[in-house]
């Protein structure tokens, strides 16, 4: 971004002190510019203004100077760096324009002192006067931290894109080669029913699985173009909490793990569709699965809690990363195993929860102390009174 400051330096007789009212009058016009302006009175940058824009771009007042060289016993209130590192003296944008007299344009990051960063793009031009020497500079700052934000979300996207088809490649090939086996037995059996009876068996457990990978992104594109039906009726939680537990169980008996079951004696009555319902609660179920080790313990509780229905399924297993937690929903996401285990599955069933949970005006929360504390799953629902 050019700027041109020929207004400074018009005129051989121009003074200092003409200067610097004139210098003063700019600063009033571009006080209430909607772009962040800084404007340095002084060829060494200890007393720098900021217009509102720019104050509020760094977390201070608009009457602060905020020079990163401010007189002796007041410390700036927010840093400039590169890279994550601190900028040196001499290499700061608007420092570097003047000791070199010359237009400089960066991109640098302002830490603020409530510890948030903001990415700016930098434009500084030296002001000069009638005799050429430097009185200061004007700096001009375009706000890139929403940009940068949005091209890291869509890296971060990509990126599980890219993971997601490697899974579901790598989720279709497993069934497929039992299956061809299974067909290899029975062909070289001659009727045997006892070796047609196991081959049997594994392509209808290996067909099985297909047909619930094939329903599951069937269900992510359905809520992605928010075609889904809900059929609501009033039910009885434990119902649901029964049906995902026969969905479950087979699971939890191949792993060898523990399940406990808490829930109320009494009917506990929810509006809802109970086959969406019951998959959502399977999902977390199927969830704790994957990341419990043998011999831990899955813990599905519910009980009513201040006119809520609270469903939580808990489990000993490998925990979620404090930088994973508030990303655990996200489609395609899959926590780290901190065991070295490969991730089985898709990464979709935590976001099909989700959102079977949202559609039923209910909410779901993650939490878990870090890795190897695992995790729990809280559901909230309305409670039905008729």
């Amino acid at each position: 971004m050019a700027i041109s400051f020929e207004f400074f330096g018009s005129g051989s007789g121009t003074n200092p002190d003409e200067l610097r009212n004139r210098l003063r009058r700019l600063e009033a016009l571009i006080a209430r510019a909607p772009v962040p302006i800084a404007i340095a009175h002084d060829a060494e940058c200890r007393m720098i203004s900021a217009n509102e824009a720019l104050a509020e771009l760094l977390g201070v007042s608009p009457d602060e100077n905020i020079s990163l060289t401010p007189p002796e016993g007041r410390a700036p209130k927010y840093r400039i760096q590169q890279n994550g590192k601190d900028m040196l003296q001499s290499d700061l944008p608007m420092q570097y324009a003047i000791a070199h007299r010359a237009s400089v344009r960066n991109e640098i990051e302002v830490l603020r002192a409530d510890g948030t960063v903001r990415y700016i793009q930098n434009d500084v031009e030296p002001l000069y006067d009638s005799d050429g020497t430097v009185i200061g500079c004007v700096s001009v700052c375009v706000d890139q931290t929403e940009r940068r934000r949005a091209e890291r979300l869509l890296r971060e996207s990509d990126r599980r894109k890219d993971e997601f088809l490697a899974s579901l490649s790598h989720e279709l090939r497993n069934p497929l080669v039992p299956l061809r086996n299974a067909l290899d037995e029975l062909r070289r059996s001659g009727g045997d029913p006892l070796v047609a009876g196991r081959a049997y068996a594994v392509m209808e457990r290996q067909l099985f699985h297909l047909g619930r990978l094939t329903d599951d992104l069937l269900d992510v594109s359905r809520i992605t173009r928010n075609t889904i039906d809900l059929r609501r009726d009033r039910i009885d939680i434990r119902v649901v909490l029964h049906s995902a537990i026969e969905t479950t169980q087979p699971l939890i008996a191949v792993a060898g793990q523990i399940l406990t079951v808490d829930m109320p004696r009494e009917s506990v009555w929810v509006h809802a569709d109970f086959t969406r319902l019951a998959q959502a609660v399977s999902n977390l179920m199927n969830n704790a699965v994957k990341y419990t080790p043998r011999g831990g313990r899955i813990t599905l509780r519910a009980a009513e809690d201040n006119g809520d229905v609270m469903i939580s399924v808990s489990d000993t297993g490998v925990g979620i990363a404090p930088s994973v937690l508030p990303h655990i929903f996200e489609t395609f996401m899959q926590g780290d195993d901190p065991r070295g285990q490969p991730r089985d599955g898709l990464g979709i069933g935590l976001t099909l929860a989700r959102r079977l949970i949202e559609l039923h005006d209910g909410r779901i929360q993650a939490m878990s102390d870090g890795p190897g504390t695992g995790a729990t799953f809280v559901i909230r629902l309305p409670r039905s009174d008729r």
